[in-house]
């Protein structure tokens, strides 16, 4: 069981839930992609340290480089594997994606016990956009900051203010859900309560000892 991130401030209610999105409201499922595109071994791995696992990749989140800048980084990165990343920004991008089984009923669930939901993400449009299906459950939301549209990428501190400032959002009546330690550490450091996201299971059970009910 991961050490809780969690802060308790007496007095306080929790009136506001801030997700992250990629594995939390959806699994961004490259390994198992990647297979099915029939990568294995080192070309896998050639694959994963060109694409999701270089720092290049960030930039495509940041939304400062085109779809094609990106590509060509990619294939200078593993040219021997033109084809294969061909393959997945022509055809197979939306399948990096799923949502969870889960993911509606719980932002549901939450929406109906009138608690606010905003989404802080890192993401990028042609995500956005291609898989579009996986991703409705934005719609949900009370409002968003993804991190394409306004170029920045957590854990800069500029794109939690950003979130703050927009929709007027009270740091110590909110808690931010997000898988990543260092989003996590950023987040703290604006007065947020914060988990970090290990299983939906996980989660209910901070998200009580904070207060919030809504089963």
């Amino acid at each position: 069981m991961h050490e809780s991130l969690y802060v308790i401030r007496r007095g306080q209610v929790i009136t506001t839930i801030i997700f992250d999105m990629g594995n939390v409201l959806v699994d961004f499922r490259w390994e198992a992609l990647y297979h099915e595109m029939g990568l294995t071994g080192e070309r896998f791995d050639r694959m994963a340290k060109a694409t999701v696992l270089d720092p290049v990749w960030n930039e495509f989140d940041r939304g400062v480089w085109t779809d094609e800048m990106m590509r060509q980084a990619f294939v200078e990165r593993a040219p021997e594997l033109e084809d294969k990343i061909n393959e997945l920004f022509y055809d197979r991008f939306p399948d990096i994606l799923r949502k969870f089984d889960y993911t509606d009923e719980w932002l549901d669930s939450l929406k109906d016990k009138g608690y606010k939901l905003y989404i802080l993400s890192n993401f990028s449009r042609k995500g956005i956009e291609e898989a579009a299906s996986e991703l409705d459950y934005i719609k949900k939301a009370d409002g968003a900051v993804i991190s394409y549209t306004v170029n920045m990428i957590k854990p800069d501190p500029g794109i939690y203010e950003c979130l703050l400032n927009r929709y007027h959002i009270v740091p110590e009546e909110a808690v931010f859900i997000d898988d990543n330690p260092d989003n996590i550490e950023a987040a703290r450091k604006f007065g947020l309560n914060c988990i970090l996201f290990t299983s939906k299971e996980d989660a209910d059970k901070e998200l009580e000892k904070l207060g919030v009910k809504y089963h």
